[in-house]
């Protein structure tokens, strides 16, 4: 297990067009970049409620002390990839895309726990609860349906509250620190999404 990327972006305008044809704009934290990649792996700082450099900007769904920072699994990119190459979108997508600010490998939504923790470089992080995909997510994706394919899939992600500040780097180490007491974060998105679920039968 170990970090692939650190990513972080400052809330910024997000352009779209309604399916009335209209274009709008509405600000939004989602678009992230590589801070730290295995080919540059930088320390970066991890803070009490965010990455160094990065911004949030709906606090009533992003932010604050339990979701501080976002982690989302490498392996799911390939899922996103082939999605938007059946709308022949550009499948060339880089960390950070998802919004993610920490990218993982070897970890899942099956296999991570609500409250499980994990020590990266010098900082450690504990697992609070699964991203619910949103409107803007859609936006970010190119086409509306990610959303429900994202909840459909189950590839959602998981927030974590920083429980020691620190530095960390791409190509660190992630030491899982599990709570067997937990919850999946799979089965906890599957609980927190019901109605959506129900809505794709």
């Amino acid at each position: 297990m170990k970090l692939i990327a650190v990513c972080a972006g400052a809330v910024a305008p997000l352009v779209y067009r309604t399916a009335a044809g209209e274009i709008k704009t509405l600000a939004s934290g989602i678009r992230k970049e590589a801070i730290s990649t295995l080919q540059s792996p930088r320390s970066i700082e991890v803070k009490r409620l965010n990455v160094q450099g990065d911004e949030q900007c709906d606090l009533s769904v992003h932010g604050g002390l339990d979701k501080a920072v976002y982690m989302m699994p490498s392996e799911h990119y390939e899922f996103w990839k082939n999605r938007r190459a059946e709308r022949k979108l550009d499948t060339q997508l880089p960390w950070g895309m998802l919004g993610e600010n920490l990218v993982c490998e070897g970890l899942t939504e099956q296999t991570v726990r609500l409250g499980d923790e994990f020590e990266i470089g010098s900082v450690r992080l504990r697992v609070t609860d699964p991203r619910e995909p949103c409107h803007k997510f859609a936006i970010r994706m190119g086409y509306g349906a990610a959303p429900k394919e994202m909840i459909q899939q189950g590839n959602c992600g998981w927030y974590l509250r920083v429980v020691k500040a620190g530095e960390l780097k791409a190509g660190d180490a992630i030491v899982h620190h599990p709570n067997p007491q937990g919850k999946t974060v799979l089965e906890q998105f599957r609980f927190a999404t019901r109605k959506g679920q129900m809505d794709l039968l």
